[in-house]
């Protein structure tokens, strides 16, 4: 099990950082991932691969004024 942003998600263990932000068509240039309180950074999104009991916190910016 897996948790983003306090919700269970299931079927992402062993994707990388990266193809789990496509799948979801998040704004990877506009967002910020930790991993189990690990900022990780943008260029290990490729790299990086979700585990079993994982806790995911995805953060995106946007404009406005």
């Amino acid at each position: 099990m897996v948790m983003v942003n306090g919700e269970q998600e299931t079927g992402v263990v062993g994707e990388t950082i990266l193809d789990f932000l496509k799948k979801r068509e998040a704004p990877i240039e506009n967002i910020v991932v930790e991993q189990n309180g690990k900022i990780i950074h943008r260029a290990d999104f490729d790299t990086t691969k979700i585990s079993e009991n994982d806790k995911l916190e995805l953060i995106s910016f946007v404009g406005g004024g």
